[in-house]
């Protein structure tokens, strides 16, 4: 059974490039496992304060996975530390969806 989150977080004035940094290292890390195992996503809020990441795992296998990335810890402190707001992680759960088949 696919596991699903949604990450809220705002940035601090002044601590937008940290935090573009942060994402981009771990996008670029995320990047290179090449997997189809887990999907995650960073999208901007109209104030480009704010931002929610969207992450879909096929499994518990592909989430504890992702978690056992070198990069994943690092990323959560650099990104925490750019935040005046979150990150705040929580577990959803999709009801409906016009797709076909999974979003990966």
């Amino acid at each position: 059974m696919s596991l699903e989150f949604i990450i809220q977080y705002t940035v601090k004035d002044g601590a937008e490039e940290q935090a573009k940094g942060a994402r981009d290292r771990f996008f670029t890390a995320l990047r290179d496992q090449n997997t189809d195992r887990y999907n995650y996503r960073s999208l901007a809020k109209p104030d480009g304060k704010s931002f929610v990441h969207l992450a879909w795992f096929e499994d518990e296998g592909a989430f504890k996975e992702f978690q056992s990335l070198p990069e994943f810890p690092i990323f959560g402190q650099e990104l925490g530390a750019a935040c005046a707001e979150g990150p705040e992680a929580l577990k959803i759960t999709e009801v409906n969806s016009s797709a076909t088949s999974p979003v990966s």
